[in-house]
């Protein structure tokens, strides 16, 4: 339908904010991210091999939602990348 990109029903977006091998780094980001009153979770996934702890923040709903939030990351000096939702 037309309404099907509408807020409540857009695309959702996370914002990855880090990929660590070390979880207590994952989990430092994290941290910093609370203290900013940010909520992420941290996400371990393996690829070749090898163990990765994701922190994302999110998911955000519409893209203005995600840009303002990767703004505000930005801000506080955190590089962050905008992943659709699946």
């Amino acid at each position: 339908s037309a309404s099907a990109d509408s807020a409540a029903g857009g695309p959702s977006y996370l914002l990855q904010v880090g990929s660590f091998r070390d979880a207590g780094d994952a989990e430092q980001m994290k941290a910093r991210l609370a203290l900013l009153g940010i909520m992420a979770q941290v996400q371990a996934v393996t690829v070749n091999g090898a163990t990765w702890h994701r922190v994302r923040v999110g998911p955000v709903s519409g893209a203005r939602q995600a840009d303002d939030m990767r703004s505000r990351l930005d801000d506080n000096g955190i590089d962050s990348l905008v992943l659709e939702n699946q």
